[in-house]
């Protein structure tokens, strides 16, 4: 079937994983500034939210394909430019609803379980982009893998490490708060995809966000 070609994404849809790669870019400045104010786990669940910027932008930017690969290769769409995920539901829901997820354990510290949470979502996306993904796709790669392994993994390894230092051990409540949100968070990320969700959505991703899953 031939793809509709729709209309370009407005400029927020198109632009924003490069925003995500400047925001990480004034992160990581103002982090190097401010680190001595922050404690470790603060420290960590800032970079943290860092590696998310960077993973984003090697899934929409650079190479940039995922998209592609999300929806033709996960999902075998006919119309992989804008179904089943489309550029508006990204947008939502890689800021409106992963900035917040990330920046919460750095402004409220104390309560353990918000940074949990991100911490083993991180972790996971190395196994999902290092593995489930590309075994589904048949590819050898899925664009968010360096991020995730490089960064997210040991950053998140960390994370757990500094809190359990400085409070001796995690407490089990904290464990299993910060595993039912990770949850929450994923099946919320769910909602834009769903409620977007239409095969002639005027909201495509670019061909350099197809990659080699360009349909037609």
């Amino acid at each position: 079937m031939e793809e509709p070609r729709g209309r370009s994404p407005g400029a927020v849809d198109r632009r924003w994983p490069r925003a995500a790669g400047v925001l990480a870019m004034g992160l990581g400045g103002a982090l190097a500034l401010a680190s001595g104010r922050l404690s470790r786990p603060q420290l960590y669940a800032a970079l943290n939210w860092g590696a998310l910027l960077v993973h984003q932008f090697e899934e929409y930017e650079d190479p940039g394909y995922f998209p592609g690969q999300f929806n033709r290769g996960l999902f075998g769409s006919d119309r992989p430019g804008a179904y089943p995920l489309n550029a508006r539901a990204a947008l939502w829901t890689n800021t409106a609803l992963a900035y917040p997820f990330y920046a919460l354990p750095v402004l409220l510290p104390g309560r353990r379980w918000l940074g949990i949470a991100p911490a083993l979502l991180g972790m996971a996306q190395a196994v999902s982009h290092g593995l489930l993904f590309p075994l589904k796709a048949g590819a050898r790669y899925s664009p968010g893998f360096l991020a995730a392994g490089l960064l997210h993994v040991p950053l998140g390894v960390r994370y757990l490490a500094a809190i359990a230092e400085e409070d001796g051990s995690i407490d089990r409540a904290d464990w299993a708060r910060g595993v039912l949100y990770a949850a929450a968070f994923a099946a919320a990320t769910a909602a834009p995809q769903a409620l977007l969700r239409d095969p002639d959505s005027p909201y495509r991703f670019t061909d350099r966000q197809l990659g080699p899953y360009t349909g037609g």
